[in-house]
C-alpha cells in the first residue's frame, strides 16, 4: 500500500496557485522578448533600406549635376527654350 504525504509537507494551494501564475508571467516574459527581437530585426532591415535608398538619391543627384544643361544658369536655360522649343502659334525657324 502506497504511503500518503503528509499535509504538512505538501504545498498549500495558495503556493501551488503563485507558482502558475509565476509560470505564465515567466510565458510572458519569453513572448516579450521574443516580439522585441523581432522589433530589432526589422528595424535593422529598415535602416539598411534607409542606407540603400539614400545612397540610391545621392548617386542620382550626383548624375543630375552632370546632366547636359547643369551647367547653364537659369537665364541661358530660358533662351535656349525660347529659341529651339517651338510654342503654339510660332512656326519653328
Amino acid at each position: 500500500m502506497p504511503r500518503r504525504r503528509s499535509p504538512f509537507l505538501a504545498p498549500s494551494e495558495q503556493a501551488l496557485a503563485f507558482g502558475r501564475q509565476y509560470a505564465i508571467v515567466l510565458q510572458r516574459w519569453s513572448e516579450l522578448f521574443a516580439a522585441a527581437a523581432a522589433l530589432t530585426e526589422a528595424n535593422v532591415r529598415l535602416g539598411e533600406l534607409a542606407a540603400d535608398a539614400a545612397g540610391e538619391f545621392e548617386a542620382w543627384v550626383e548624375r543630375a549635376r552632370e546632366a547636359p544643361f547643369a551647367w547653364a544658369g537659369p537665364e541661358t536655360f530660358r533662351r535656349f527654350v525660347e529659341t529651339f522649343m517651338p510654342t503654339s502659334g510660332k512656326s519653328t525657324p
